[in-house]
C-alpha cells in the first residue's frame, strides 16, 4: 500500500503542469480580411485571448502580432509550435523555436521569415500554436491558430499584398530633389519622385499638408537665387496639381541661398544645395 502510493506521488509531481489552451472551434473560427491600398490585415478571433494577426503595410515587410483582450503583465519565453488539427491526430507536433513574450498588448510580435512559415503551415491545413507563461499562477497557456476557413480569406489577402501602394509614409515623409545648375524644370527622377508622393497623397488621407521648399546653391547673384528657389518650388507645386493634389493642401515656400543644408564649398555640397525639399505631415 505505502508503496503504490509512494509511486502515485512520483507520478503527479514529475507530471507537467498543464497548460489553459485557447483556440477557436470548427464553428468558430473566422478570417477577417482588412484590405487598403496601404495595409493589409488579415486576423482571427480567439474566444477569450486575443486576435491572432498578419499584417503587412505598405513599403514594409510582413509581421504577425498577437493582440491580447487583456495585457500580459509577466514577461518570459514563448514556445513556437505546428500542431495538426483535430482531424489529422496521426502527425506530431512540430517545434519552430522559441520567441520572446513581452509585457503589454503585444506580447508576440514575429517577423517576416516566421510569420511566413506561419502562413504556409495554414495554407496546409496545420495550426500555428504558441505556449506561453499564465497570466496568473503556475498554469502556462496554449493558444492555437485555426486553419478553418483560411483559404478564401487568404486568396483576398494575396490579392490586397499585390495591390499595396509602392511606397510607405516613412519613405515619402521628407523627399530632396536635386535640379542642375540654374534648371527648374521637373523631368526624370524628378518627375518619378513626385509622382509617387503625388499617388501616396491620393491614398493616405491623413496627409494634411504638403511643404514644398526651394533652395539654391551660392554661385551667382543673390537675387537670382531667390528667383530660381521660387521658380523651382512653384515648378514642384504646380506639377503636384496636376496630379491631383488639391492646391489648398500645398504649402510653398523659397529661401535662395539662406538655408545651405551643406556649407557651399565643395561641388558636390553646391549640388546637394539645388534643392527642393517637399515634406509631407499628418
Amino acid at each position: 500500500m505505502w508503496r503504490n502510493l509512494l509511486i502515485w506521488i512520483v507520478v503527479l509531481v514529475s507530471s507537467p503542469v498543464m497548460a489553459h489552451t485557447y483556440v477557436a472551434r470548427v464553428d468558430e473560427a473566422v478570417w477577417h480580411l482588412d484590405p487598403s491600398p496601404l495595409k493589409c490585415r488579415l486576423w482571427q478571433a480567439v474566444p477569450n485571448y486575443g486576435d491572432a494577426v498578419f499584417e503587412v503595410a505598405a513599403g514594409e515587410s510582413l509581421q504577425f502580432y498577437m493582440d491580447m483582450y487583456r495585457p500580459v503583465k509577466r514577461a518570459g519565453q514563448a514556445q513556437m509550435l505546428i500542431e495538426a488539427p483535430e482531424w489529422r491526430d496521426g502527425l506530431a507536433a512540430k517545434a519552430i523555436g522559441k520567441t520572446t513574450f513581452k509585457v503589454g498588448r503585444r506580447p508576440i510580435e514575429l517577423a517576416e521569415e516566421v510569420a511566413s512559415e506561419l502562413l504556409a503551415e495554414l495554407q496546409v491545413g496545420m495550426t500555428p500554436s504558441f505556449i506561453h507563461p499564465g497570466w496568473y499562477g503556475k498554469h502556462d497557456v496554449s493558444v492555437g491558430v485555426s486553419a478553418v476557413n483560411f483559404q478564401s480569406a487568404y486568396m483576398g489577402y494575396v490579392s490586397c499584398v499585390a495591390s499595396l501602394y509602392p511606397a510607405s509614409y516613412k519613405e515619402l515623409q521628407q523627399s530632396y530633389l536635386h535640379f542642375e545648375t540654374n534648371k527648374y524644370g521637373i523631368k526624370g527622377a524628378l518627375k518619378e519622385r513626385l509622382d509617387l508622393i503625388a499617388g501616396y497623397v491620393s491614398v493616405d488621407t491623413s496627409v494634411k499638408k504638403v511643404y514644398v521648399d526651394g533652395h539654391t546653391d551660392s554661385v551667382g547673384r543673390r537675387g537670382h537665387n531667390w528667383e530660381l528657389s521660387r521658380l523651382r518650388a512653384k515648378a514642384v507645386q504646380e506639377y503636384l496639381e496636376q496630379k491631383g493634389v488639391f492646391s489648398d493642401m500645398i504649402v510653398m515656400q523659397y529661401y535662395g541661398e539662406g538655408r545651405p543644408a551643406k556649407k557651399n564649398s565643395t561641388n558636390n555640397n553646391k549640388a546637394f544645395n539645388r534643392r527642393v525639399l517637399v515634406r509631407l505631415q499628418r
